[in-house]
């Protein structure tokens, strides 16, 4: 029998206390490390929670300590990394994952040293099923699970398998002792006991026990490794001691990477397990294992911040840095990383997931806005050098349109085009008292006509337009805010010419069909009077009605946890008061307005947990959009939240008889059970129906199904048990605890608040692909400006096939090159090629970390054959002359 004991902390950035304070408890831990180390031989090695960042944070404050702390670091007495950071799993994108271990590990091998090599997760609120995929994509073999995972069901060590058949072999901590049972079962209880004879045989005995008959592999670890822990300098001797009083055990004190190592050697015996790992803690016995799932409901803002910063980035930023360079620029890549760095530091679980003190939350509104001021300054001076941009007034009758997507963008585009006080023509509509209407029309550079429907006029409105340097300057035209039926190539660029025209510019045409429905061609849509919707799809037979069903209901937790109520009172209704409208009507889309209103309890009786008598109104207002040739119904949700301690839902009946769910998480489509065991009644942690999504979700049979896509969120969904099997949706959780505080108002959420979703119904098997494609168009307006010539289309990047998800388009991180990472959600695997728009001179096949594994062969017409293999991912880099 072997034992490893792996000794380190679990270091939370911030949480129940600031950044700038848990910082300065780092430098202590650190400091305190370093003299005792340098002391003690014996004291072998401390790890830093898999983190990289902590060197950052440390080095920031003690910069003469450098040469100190990265000699211990090298020596392996410092254990650092895989991670930058460690993230929450369920509200970051993929590519998130991949740039945080990115990070991490370029972050150690920087300073010459090796990151840890394991995959380290010990406190994440369970666990995505593509994580296998991932780690193992970085070289990472062996890993730590424990939330998510109960004894019944997972022993302690065991194959995790991915979507793609990737295994990670894998290691589950107790259920009780979190990720430091060692501490907390032994070592503390003994050492109150002044390490007598009678507390090994109380306390080490049975801890030691339990972890042997977890497994068939004579293989124990001693994992100890709790939350900020400073060092037990009795350790060694404790450590000392168990090898004299336990000559049968062989004890080693080492790092995580070691233990992984020895795991290996039993992989051959271990039993397999696969999917998400999200079972709730059974028993009191296991508090402390909860599962928390509600944190993807909690503050909402900092949620969709993240996703419109990761869009920035992934589908934006990245992209057009590339083909800037493709189009023999000079893009500055350190601004991806630092904007990114940003990012990252805002990914930790208790921040990402909002259970943190409101000053934690602040913070992260900052870096979110650095984040993004980064991002759209590479975006505009990419796009200014690809599309060669002037600010010359001179021009502006030219536009250049960017699609940074890599497939042809169809359908409705949204734009704004400034028309100057001194246009040459012009018209009042109606005599001489309606509103005056320059006429001018839009042309592609053939001649081709673009059909576009005015959605509003802002006079004499600031307007910044772009230099050749990607630099604003503004100037005060009327903008003319268009819907334009357009395609946009590739990866790339179109232009448009804004013409006078003799003709009368106005609205003509209706997609409406009746009072208050509307239809395109793909489905109908029917706003009733009582504010609630009825969705007809003639391909799938099938009609979606009641739709937009709110539902409010008490919430007495905090961050981490929805707090039921045991007398709530839930109120479901499209609103006590609707008032129902036509915002915009034209040949392109029709836009209906509801606006609603709900007479609600203001808050929560802080002493009875009822919800008051006291009564507020909320006031919501849907935009609902029956866009032309559209699959979906888009809709834009807008309000400001007057209540407080409350859960604010909207619901969608599909009536489809299903028993499961179906959910996109980072790097997988996963299948959920919707009813829940009758058995899990009396568990500790009730088994929640509301369940995470990336940015879609849905429920279907044989004949198709309604699916609902969230480009920044909304993350939490709940499938009903009820005969009608409604999506419901959480809008926001509104609570006022917070960790080791008497109560914060942030997280009551008593502001403005936005929400954009679509509804989308097919026929038939889901399409996960063209899922994907809808929710990266809603992610990414497109941009424009002025240009001295109007340019031919121009595609930089093509697939021939376009089946599968391109999840990376980027310049390779070491300078050298291009990265393309595709995502195949599908079972067959699929086949395609990647064209660039330069002679390329080779490519290889890579690992996650852009590391070559093979050379990729390119074919005749020197485009790149690629085979995405089955749920899985593929990295490849392009060379080019």
């Amino acid at each position: 029998m072997k034992a490893y004991y792996c000794v380190g902390t679990h270091w939370d950035r911030e949480w129940y206390e600031p950044f700038q304070e848990y910082r300065m408890w780092l430098v202590e831990l650190i400091d305190e490390l370093m003299d005792l180390m340098e002391r003690d031989p014996e004291y072998r090695c401390f790890h830093l929670d898999g983190q990289a960042v902590v060197i950052e944070d440390y080095l920031d404050i003690r910069p003469e300590r450098k040469e100190r702390f990265v000699k211990l670091l090298r020596d392996g007495r410092f254990v650092a990394g895989p991670w930058y950071d460690l993230p929450d799993e369920w509200l970051i994108s993929g590519e998130s994952y991949i740039r945080n271990l990115m990070k991490g590990m370029r972050t150690c091998r920087e300073l010459g040293v090796e990151p840890m090599n394991y995959a380290y997760t010990p406190d994440q609120f369970g666990h995505i099923a593509a994580l296998p995929m991932i780690m193992t994509g970085f070289g990472l073999k062996t890993g730590i699970v424990w939330r998510g995972t109960q004894d019944e069901n997972y022993p302690a060590h065991f194959i995790w398998v991915g979507p793609d058949g990737s295994r990670m072999v894998t290691h589950k901590l107790l259920d009780r002792g979190s990720y430091g049972p060692f501490d907390f079962l032994a070592r503390t209880p003994m050492k109150k006991e002044a390490f007598s004879d009678e507390s090994f045989k109380k306390h080490f005995d049975p801890y030691f026990d339990a972890e042997k008959s977890r497994s068939g592999a004579p293989l124990v670890l001693m994992l100890d490794a709790i939350d900020h822990q400073r060092p037990d300098h009795e350790m060694p001797h404790l450590f000392n001691e168990l090898k004299e009083r336990y000559p049968s055990i062989e004890f080693t004190w080492g790092s995580l990477g070691d233990y992984g190592a020895e795991l290996m050697k039993h992989a051959a015996n271990l039993p397999e397990r696969s999917g998400e790992l999200r079972e709730p803690a059974r028993d009191m016995h296991r508090v402390g294992q909860y599962l928390i799932v509600h944190t993807i409901s909690a503050r909402y803002p900092i949620k969709r911040r993240n996703g419109q910063c990761q869009a920035l980035l992934e589908k934006w930023a990245e992209p057009y840095a590339l083909f800037q360079q493709l189009a023999g620029g000079a893009p500055i890549v350190r601004y991806l990383d630092k904007a990114w760095e940003y990012l990252l530091k805002n990914h930790p679980h208790d921040s990402i997931c909002g259970c943190s003190i409101d000053q934690v939350h602040k913070d992260m509104h900052y870096r979110f806005d650095q984040c993004a001021l980064i991002a759209d300054g590479v975006i505009r001076r990419a796009i200014a050098s690809v599309g060669k941009a002037t600010d010359s007034l001179e021009h502006q009758r030219n536009l250049v349109l960017h699609n940074p997507l890599p497939f042809r963008r169809t359908g409705l585009v949204e734009l704004d085009v400034p028309i100057p006080n001194d246009w040459p023509r012009a018209y009042i509509d109606g005599l001489c008292s309606a509103e005056r209407i320059h006429k001018f029309a839009l042309k592609r550079k053939n001649g081709a006509v673009v059909p576009f429907q005015i959605a509003g006029v802002s006079r004499a409105q600031d307007y910044r337009r772009l230099d050749a340097d990607g630099r604003r300057r503004g100037y005060a035209p009327d903008v003319y805010h268009l819907t334009i039926d357009l395609d946009l190539p590739p990866a790339g660029y179109t232009g448009l010419h804004v013409e006078p025209t003799d003709d009368a510019v106005r609205n003509f045409g209706s997609l409406m069909t009746g009072r208050l429905s509307a239809s395109n061609g793909a489905f109908t849509f029917h706003l009733n009077s009582d504010g609630t919707g009825r969705l007809e799809h003639p391909a799938s037979g099938r009609a979606f009605d009641k739709l937009f069903i709110y539902e409010d209901s008490g919430d007495a937790g905090d961050g981490w946890t929805r707090g039921q109520l045991l007398n709530d009172i839930i109120f479901r209704s499209p609103g006590s008061r609707v008032t129902t409208a036509i915002d915009e009507d034209g040949p392109l889309r029709t836009v209906f307005r509801v606006e609603r209103e709900f007479s609600l309890p203001r808050m929560q009786d802080r002493s009875t947990h009822w919800r008051s008598e006291d009564r507020t109104t909320l006031r919501v207002t849907d935009l609902i959009y029956v866009e032309k040739d559209s699959p979906c119904l888009r809709v834009r949700t807008s309000l400001t939240n007057t209540c407080m301690d409350h859960r604010f839902r909207v619901m969608f009946p599909t009536d489809i008889a299903t028993e499961h769910s179906f959910a996109e998480t980072p790097f997988a489509i996963v299948q959920r059970p919707i009813r829940i065991p009758a058995d899990t009644g009396a568990w500790h942690e009730r088994v929640n129906p509301e369940t995470p999504f990336t940015t879609f979700c849905g429920v279907h049979d044989a004949a198709g199904g309604l699916a609902l896509l969230a480009p920044f969120g909304p993350h939490e969904y709940e499938v009903t048990q009820t005969p009608d099997r409604s999506i419901a949706l959480t809008l926001f959780r509104s609570t006022y605890r917070t960790v080791m505080t008497a109560g914060e108002p942030g997280g009551q959420l008593l502001e403005d608040m936005t929400f954009e979703y679509q509804l989308y119904p097919f026929a038939g098997a889901f399409d996960a692909v063209g899922a994907a494609r809808l929710v990266a168009q809603a992610q990414t307006t497109v941009r424009s400006h002025f240009a001295a010539e109007l340019p031919d289309d121009n595609s930089f990047v093509q697939l021939t096939e376009g089946r599968a998800i391109v999840s990376a388009l980027k310049l390779a991180a070491d300078g050298q090159g291009g990265v393309i990472r595709l995502w195949n959600p599908c079972a067959a695997e699929v086949h395609d090629t990647v064209s660039i728009a330069r002679k390329l001179s080779a490519a290889f096949r890579c690992n996650l970390n852009e590391d070559t594994v093979e050379p990729a062969p390119l074919d005749a017409n020197g485009a790149i054959p690629v085979r995405v293999p089955s749920h899985g991912l593929l990295t490849v880099r392009f060379l080019w002359q």
